[in-house]
């Protein structure tokens, strides 16, 4: 006959969130719920992915800034920047993953607030962790500020100087509270105490880290741009370098600001630790992409077409002849770069009557082949 007695439960009663009953180190009794343990659970899993993004997009783009950069530019202070970015942001990842498999993050540590557990080597991996977000933090400012000084190289030297100043003290700023934050939570830790208690602080520094990062793509961003308005009236209106970087810029100024805002929403706090990893990504992807497009006369053409032709010329092998195009042209090659003449639509850019004035110069010279072409129907023929 079976000893168990049925309790009369509540009506709201819930199995998955119902409370039970610990023991801490000393036998003191305290409650906890089922609904703590699937809270921490969750959370883990979150941090776990997000962490684990950050570390696959660090290392497979610092991969790829090593391949497509060209050996000389590698010695440039811009890419070393850069590459350091994303090598110290997935060390940082990886030293945050190790803290979810670590005692730290043990539910009975969680829910007790016990750590006698916890061992040297587990707080020097917080701590190394707290270093490297510092050191990343120091990087990302140094690589803004290398990007903010070329662009206001034409600036005057008055107006060069302010603006570099300000957007200095700006990044000072974050890194200070960073390297505060930094120091207060590695002690911290050395007690196996939380940061609940300077809160404050770290909400600070979150606000002062995303300004800091608005400001800096907000000036580049506004010099990039009136740049393009001032080419734009003189004729100049190839899709270029100067396009791709003001479009990344406007990217980085507005995507890492809205996961720094994201940390704020207690649903998805983990987010806020993408904001930095964002700027890391945005910064050598364009320096890639302007690289390459500069490389290639063709990919910064002028017209209509201009951009489905920058993607195909990536994507794409461009035919000999297209079966839907039918044009004439006359073209005069000195020595590997081709020059369009002013009939030609998609004429990179427009000769000016200097070079033709000058053409009969260069053709007594024996450096210039006059030649007519045309295409029609797929195949192509010459007329010399």
């Amino acid at each position: 006959m079976s000893n168990s007695t049925n309790t009369t439960l509540p009506p709201d009663f819930d199995p998955y969130t119902q409370p039970f009953e610990l023991l801490l180190p000393d036998g003191t009794p305290f409650q906890s719920s089922m609904g703590d343990i699937d809270f921490f659970r969750l959370f883990g899993i979150r941090l776990a992915i997000n962490w684990g993004t950050q570390i696959g997009a660090s290392i497979i783009l610092l991969a790829v800034l090593l391949l497509l950069t060209k050996r000389e530019k590698r010695f440039s202070l811009i890419f070393i920047m850069n590459a350091l970015c994303l090598l110290i942001n997935a060390i940082r990842s990886i030293l945050q993953c190790i803290y979810l498999v670590g005692p730290f993050y043990d539910f009975y540590a969680l829910l007790s607030g016990s750590f006698d557990r916890v061992h040297r080597d587990d707080q020097a991996n917080t701590i190394a962790s707290n270093v490297m977000t510092l050191l990343l933090v120091i990087c990302i400012m140094i690589s803004l500020t290398l990007q903010v000084w070329i662009v206001c190289v034409t600036t005057p030297k008055l107006q060069r100087l302010v603006i570099m100043m300000v957007i200095t003290a700006v990044a000072l700023v974050a890194v200070g509270y960073r390297f505060a934050v930094v120091v207060i939570s590695n002690a911290r830790t050395l007690q196996n105490l939380g940061m609940d208690d300077y809160s404050w602080i770290v909400t600070d520094l979150n606000i002062t880290q995303a300004v800091a990062i608005w400001v800096y793509c907000a000036v580049f961003t506004y010099k990039l741009g009136y740049a393009l308005v001032q080419r734009r009236r003189l004729g100049m209106t190839q899709f270029g370098p100067m396009q791709i970087i003001f479009i990344m810029g406007c990217q980085t100024m507005v995507i890492p600001g809205i996961f720094s805002v994201l940390q704020f929403y207690e649903k998805v706090p983990e987010l806020g630790s993408m904001a930095l990893t964002i700027v890391c990504i945005f910064l050598p992807l364009s320096a890639i992409w302007a690289g390459v497009v500069a490389d290639d006369v063709n990919l910064g053409a002028s017209g209509a077409d201009s951009h489905q032709r920058l993607l195909h010329g990536h994507f794409g092998r461009t035919p000999p002849a297209s079966p839907t195009t039918s044009r004439n042209g006359k073209a005069s090659t000195v020595g590997n770069d081709t020059i369009y003449s002013k009939n030609e639509p998609d004429s990179p850019f427009t000769p000016s009557p200097y070079m033709e004035k000058n053409s009969n110069d260069l053709h007594s010279h024996g450096i210039q082949v006059d030649r007519e072409w045309s295409v029609e129907k797929g195949e192509g023929s010459h007329h010399y």
